[in-house]
Formats: C-alpha cells, structure tokens, sequence
C-alpha cells in the first residue's frame, strides 16, 4: 500500500514539473531581416504646378508609377531606407502666358522621376497598420509634345525638394514576406514665380506594394 502511495505522489509531482515548464515557457517570436527589398505600383493623382523658368504652367493628369525600395531595420517593426520611383504623366502643358512653344494649351508628357529617403513604422507579424515618412527629390524631365514627340521648355530636368507622410495597413505571410496597401501624401516645393503665393503642388498616391526581407 505505501508503495503505491509513493509511486503515484511521483508521478503526480512529475506531471505537475512538466506542466509548470510548459506553462511558463513563452513562444519565441523570430526576429526581423536586417534589411528588407521591395518593388510597388502606384497610382498618382493630377496636380498643377506653375514653372517659373518657363512660364508656363502644367496641369498633370493622373499616371502610374513603379517604385523600388531599400530598407534597414532598426528595431522590431521599424525600418529605414531609400526609394526610387519612375512614371510617364501625361499632361496639359500651357505656355501661353509668355512661352513660345505650345503657345497655346497642347497635350504633352514628361517623366517624373523621385529619390526619397523613407522611414516606416508599424507591425511586424500578421495583419497590421503601417506608418511612414519621406522627403528628398522630385525631378520633372523630358517634356514632348504628346502627338509628334517635339521637346518642350525646360529643357533639362527641375529637381525639387519633395516631403510627406502615408498610412496604410500591411500583412506579413512570415517574417521575410509582407504584403502592403496604403496611400501617400506628397508636398512639391517647386519655384512657381508669381504663383508663390499659392499652395504647394501635392501628389497623392495609392499603393500597392511587396517586400522581402534577407
């Protein structure tokens, strides 16, 4: 009897060791990739920016835009790094104002092209919100008639001081993958002559994007 006794206060102070163990063990949650490679799609609204250098004014339609990235994390959920983004906008290019070619409104297009230095925020694991900042270069280059392909003024590239801030919401399939859906909201300091007194050209964009970590 007081054999039985003590084998079952053994295993029953057994079970109790390992059920403690298991409960005071926490999962253990992978780290971030220290850096992160990404490419989105973007789709920019129109804007209206008034060229000093050429008088004359253009009224940007909305484009697409690819966009490429390079980050670095920092800390859980929290990434540094640069981006690069390419589009071809149509627009109303208007130089009747003083401007010689396109005297009147013509249809046209340019490249615009953006270097930014970006800083994001937010989750790290499943579905989360996001949160990010950017400032750094907008260049308008390569002004054509849209019809024949005839240079228009100016005839190098404008490189203006660009800023702004986006939201959005993101998904991590697992801890190198993250899918991304948000909107950015862009400030253009472009010399607008006369026109300085009004609002700073702004560029909205929505995104659609993809990274993974390494």
């Amino acid at each position: 009897m007081r054999k039985r006794i003590g084998y079952s206060t053994l295993v029953v102070l057994t079970m109790s060791s390992v059920a403690g163990a298991q409960i005071g063990r926490r999962a253990t949650r992978s780290p971030d990739p220290g850096y992160w490679v990404g490419l989105s799609y973007g789709y920019v609204d129109g804007t209206e920016i008034s060229d000093n250098a050429t008088n004359s004014v253009w009224r940007f339609g909305y484009t697409s835009q690819i966009r490429a990235t390079l980050e670095k994390t920092i800390q859980s959920g929290v990434s540094i790094g640069a981006s690069a983004g390419f589009a071809t906008a149509p627009l109303d290019y208007d130089g009747s104002s003083g401007g010689t070619a396109c005297a009147t409104r013509c249809a046209a297009k340019a490249d615009v092209t953006q270097w930014l230095a970006t800083l994001r925020a937010g989750g790290s694991s499943g579905f989360h919100g996001m949160y990010s900042i950017e400032a750094g270069i907008t260049q308008f280059s390569h002004f054509r008639e849209r019809a024949t392909g005839a240079a228009l003024p100016p005839s190098g590239s404008s490189s203006d001081f660009t800023f702004g801030f986006g939201g959005g919401f993101g998904y991590n399939f697992s801890p190198i993958t993250e899918a991304y859906v948000g909107e950015q909201f862009q400030f253009v300091l472009h010399p607008q002559g006369d026109n300085a007194s009004r609002s700073a050209p702004r560029l909205m964009t929505f995104r659609v994007g993809f990274r993974m970590g390494f």
